[in-house]
């Protein structure tokens, strides 16, 4: 079996380096991020930036977002972004599998290929068939997650249809590296730095993993590497360059109910960026050079039906630039520009399906918000022209209304669309060059309370979806024929306090399928979550409970619609802090051992026990 070397003896290294050298000058370690609850009784507001042009506090917006911290990473002990999103208000995510295999997500109902994916700015669907696989998402030098629910192609454009979903990597001085095992061979090592020198910071951080599943040829290995720098020019102006590199190899044990002893795919992944911004007075300049490329090998020498290899590559470029000019606090004004190019392979031994297939895309968007009196408002909007689909405009209007101190209302009307992707358009056989956009319009109104050690925040949401792609059997294509609506209520609810704090979400969803009748696939009518967390003089203990209810999903061997049932899954993580750097700790899995499958026919990891080692300095 091949590893990812590169990566995974260079992170391998820079761990073993740490945990052996480094606890002789620590003696006063700290760890990098915050793991501590804040002192006060109050939950604090959070500053967000994937909801808004400008950084701007969630609570002023009339929109649904949520934050995941780093604190809540680490109590949770978290190795994957997928693991956080399953606990986030009105997002479910499915596992097709053990660890590696396919993971979709579906925000507030919509299709797995509705919610864009940003990491630092830099979009990460896929060009290829849209959508983004989350199984490789570590969680290694992450500050924060920031979700928002509903459309948003008004600020972000094409893949905004149901939310967007974004991850912003931490910069601070200090650093922290942990080894941990399990069963089934699992073994991940990981690390992260930062410091500064200067007008100059940088931070790096990585991880190895390698482990096998629950059959033969089940195994995932994978490593990542991510690094930023970020130099500051005279007092006013910073240029940065961010960079990420994943290689990850998995085995496919199965095709079609029949094992698959040599199946496997080999996943590369590269992301870099050049941000720059800079201030003068209430003016403020952002702008942002990207590249993503992304690679796809998959072998299988005894198919049966001789689709034997495949290789595919995805690249996107972006340039993006914004102004924007407060005028206070809470109000402000901001435009830009962007420009896109999209470009696919796609070979395989039955000949060539995509050669240098393209799309190329500029916007311009602005958004205002401003706050009269005691009425917030919020406007935005984007228009964006393709040399393949044409051109679409997609508004947002919301308005937030204080009700006392402590409470507010808020309602938001907006709408998105998924541009087709490369390969419905132009894909070998399938592809229909005249497809257009997918579309979305979602109506929210909202209530919020936080007082003090609380918050509490009720949605209801009304989405209509149109020009959905579909496959035409009659004519072996694709086609702009499907319709759905999604609705539903959301409830969240938070306390906070010196030493415990306890989180929970529950949701009730309705979703048609137009076209049949039928609720869509994979979408449970209910949902919820519970985390509650711990924190002691010297350890920090974490459960984390999901509730997913009952749904349709379709049969692995008749390919029917078939009901998959509900299930409740416990995880529990532990910590111990008394030593001055050295932190052991361990995590139940599936503490309750529940036999389920987020996916008919992928049956979900027992109860594992993992334990490890971790170390922090400054």
């Amino acid at each position: 079996m091949r590893k990812p070397k590169i990566l995974r003896s260079a992170t391998l290294g820079l761990v073993s380096a740490a945990l052996v050298v480094l606890p002789v000058t620590a003696a006063t370690a700290q760890p990098l991020s915050a793991t501590q609850a804040p002192a006060g009784a109050v939950i604090q507001d959070e500053l967000v930036v994937t909801a808004a042009l400008e950084e701007t506090e969630e609570s002023t917006l009339p929109a649904s977002v949520e934050v995941i911290d780093a604190a809540e990473i680490e109590a949770r002990q978290a190795t994957s972004i997928a693991e956080l999103l399953e606990t986030a208000t009105g997002i479910h995510v499915v596992r097709s599998g053990s660890a590696g295999k396919v993971v979709s997500l579906f925000s507030r109902g919509t299709e797995s290929d509705h919610t864009l994916v940003l990491w630092n700015g830099v979009e990460l669907n896929n060009p290829y068939f849209g959508g983004f696989d989350w199984a490789f998402m570590p969680t290694e030098g992450v500050e924060r997650v920031e979700i928002v629910r509903g459309p948003f192609s008004a600020l972000h454009g094409s893949d905004a249809l149901g939310g967007a979903i974004q991850i912003v990597s931490r910069h601070g001085s200090g650093g922290g590296a942990r080894l941990e095992a399990g069963e089934r061979g699992y073994r991940r090592g990981a690390i992260s730095l930062g410091r500064e020198l200067g007008r100059l910071r940088f931070d790096v951080a990585g991880h190895f993993r390698e482990g096998e599943g629950l059959e033969a040829n089940d195994f995932y290995d994978g490593a990542e590497g991510v690094a930023s720098l970020e130099w500051s020019v005279g007092r006013s102006a910073t240029l940065g360059l961010v960079t990420r590199v994943n290689e990850s190899k998995l085995g496919i044990p199965r095709s079609s109910g029949v094992p698959s002893p040599n199946r496997r795919i080999d996943w590369q992944e590269r992301q870099v960026a050049m941000p720059y911004s800079r201030t003068m007075g209430n003016w403020s300049f952002d702008a942002q050079w990207s590249a993503t490329t992304m690679e796809s090998a998959f072998a299988d020498p005894d198919d049966a039906f001789g689709f034997t290899g495949s290789d595919t590559r995805s690249e996107a470029r972006r340039l993006r630039t914004q102004a924007g000019y407060r005028f206070g606090p809470d109000s402000w004004v901001a435009f830009g520009a962007e420009a896109e190019r999209l470009e696919v392979d796609d070979r395989s031994v039955f000949g060539v399906n995509l050669d240098g297939a393209r799309q190329e895309t500029s916007s311009v968007f602005a958004q205002a918000l401003r706050r009269f009196s005691r009425v917030t408002l919020d406007v935005g909007g984007r228009f964006d022209d393709s040399d393949v689909f044409g051109s679409r405009w997609s508004p947002r209007l919301g308005v937030r209304v204080p009700l006392g101190r402590s409470a507010s209302l808020r309602a938001s009307y907006g709408e998105g669309f998924r541009a087709p992707s490369l390969g419905e358009l132009f894909f070998q056989f399938s592809g229909n060059a005249a497809l257009e956009p997918e579309e979305s319009e979602s109506l929210e109104v909202g209530f919020e309370l936080r007082k003090e050690a609380w918050r509490f925040e009720l949605v209801a949401f009304d989405t209509r979806l149109t020009n959905l792609i579909d496959f035409d059997f009659t004519t072996f294509s694709n086609v702009n024929v499907g319709r759905a609506t999604t609705r539903g209520m959301e409830a969240s609810a938070a306390l906070r306090t010196g030493r415990i704090e306890i989180r929970g979400n529950a949701a009730l969803l309705d979703t048609e399928d137009q076209v049949t009748g039928l609720p869509l696939l994979r979408r449970p009518e209910e949902r919820a979550s519970l985390i509650v967390t711990g924190r002691l003089p010297e350890s920090t203990w974490t459960a984390t409970a999901v509730y997913v209810g009952d749904r349709d999903d379709v049969d692995p061997i008749s390919f029917g619609r078939a009901p998959n049932e509900a299930y409740v899954r416990l995880d529990l993580a532990g910590e111990y802090r008394g030593f001055d750097h050295w932190r052991p700790y361990a995590r139940l899995e599936n503490a309750l051992g529940e036999s389920y499958e987020e996916a008919l026919g992928f049956p979900a990891a027992p109860r594992s026990l993992i334990g490890g080692l971790s170390i922090h300095w400054q």
